[in-house]
């Protein structure tokens, strides 16, 4: 039988300390990282809650302002009124679903109840109100049905402005819940484009309303989803 290997003379010595680099290289390399960082501040939650609500109120605003003497005053105030309602909706889905922290927004299965429940909603507060009832064949056909074409793009239009604009007010915020809080975003744009080419629409149909100016929200959550993964994901 062989011994053991005798033992190792250096396995007991200590190991050296690293040796630090030249202050000048310290400098230099401190020198070439930060020379261009600048310090900048973001805006605040409250910020882009009342950005992104003076973004829906000004498109409103706009469309309201074009759409004057298209309807009966009775007709304008009933639609005034009707958003100034869903108005107060948006604010506390963008204080609820957005303006809290990370974390402190609520339960994301309450969170996206809203994300499907409200759009519903509309839709049926958009019939509900309409106060002319035509049959779906009627509706479909001729230049009701052309109309609800044209007047639907134009709300999906103002709705993808409303919708992108609130998607980048509140970029990179949402670390945990990034698709459903691009939902939540995409409803407060879809909204405020529902809202707006409802009062500044001439046709007071109910098939027209819903089809033109309620599936849209829909639409928008759908794809706010989509969006919100990538953008508000810091």
């Amino acid at each position: 039988m062989t011994g053991a290997p005798p033992p190792d003379p250096l396995a007991e010595l200590p190991w050296p300390k690293p040796v630090a680099p030249p202050a000048e290289l310290s400098a230099s390399i401190r020198k070439s990282c930060t020379e261009d960082i600048q310090s900048r501040r973001g805006l605040t939650a409250s910020q882009r809650l009342l950005a992104s609500m003076a973004l829906s109120l000004g498109v409103f605003a706009v469309l309201a302002w074009l759409a004057r003497g298209h309807s009966t005053d009775a007709t304008f105030r009933a639609a005034l009124f009707g958003a100034a309602g869903w108005g107060i909706v948006q604010a506390a889905v963008l204080w609820a679903g957005l303006w809290k922290p990370p974390g402190k927004r609520g339960a994301p299965h309450l969170r996206l109840v809203l994300a499907v429940v409200l759009p519903i909603a509309f839709l049926f507060y958009v019939g509900f109100v309409a106060p002319e009832w035509v049959s779906f064949g009627e509706f479909a056909q001729g230049d009701r049905a052309s109309h609800a074409v044209a007047c639907g793009f134009v709300g999906l239009l103002f709705s993808a402005v409303l919708s992108g604009g609130v998607l980048l007010l509140w970029r990179g915020t949402d670390p945990l819940t990034p698709g459903l809080t691009g939902a939540l975003a995409g409803l407060v744009g879809g909204l405020g484009g529902g809202l707006a080419i409802g009062v500044a629409c001439p046709s007071h149909e109910a098939w027209h309303a819903c089809f033109s100016h309620g599936l849209g929200v829909l639409a928008f959550v759908g794809l706010g989803w989509a969006v919100g993964r990538r953008l508000l994901t810091p």
